[in-house]
């Protein structure tokens, strides 16, 4: 039996970019208290975000400076419905099979660096 995939409506603060003042506020959903999916102009993004601590705002989040993921393009169904998705197939693989599968496959992807074997 799978467990079911929770999702929580949230938004997150991103930025700043060239300007310092500058932010953007994304609306999306949250999985696993720190995992953001949002769509951008039509693109599944993925971020670490951390929770604001602000007793006003407890759906409110920031990124967590870890960069993020780009996961499709093109996206023009419901959010909730595609992470949900998404996250149950992802489940259903293992790691191989996601490198062999998904990551070996990009179109047109540059070397990509992972740091997978423990060398102590």
């Amino acid at each position: 039996m799978t467990k079911s995939v929770e999702l929580k409506r949230a938004a997150m603060v991103y930025g700043p970019d060239d300007d310092p003042y500058m932010y953007e506020l994304f609306e999306g959903v949250l999985f696993d208290r720190s995992y953001f999916f949002y769509l951008e102009n039509g693109m599944l993004c993925l971020r670490h975000v951390r929770r604001v601590e602000q007793p006003d705002h407890p759906h409110l989040y920031v990124d967590g400076d870890s960069g993020g993921l780009q996961l499709a393009k093109n996206v023009q169904r419901e959010i909730v419905e595609v992470v949900t998705e998404l996250i149950e197939r992802l489940r259903s693989k293992d790691g191989l099979t996601f490198l062999l599968d998904e990551l070996l496959w990009l179109h047109g992807r540059t070397h990509i660096e992972l740091n997978l074997v423990n060398t102590k």
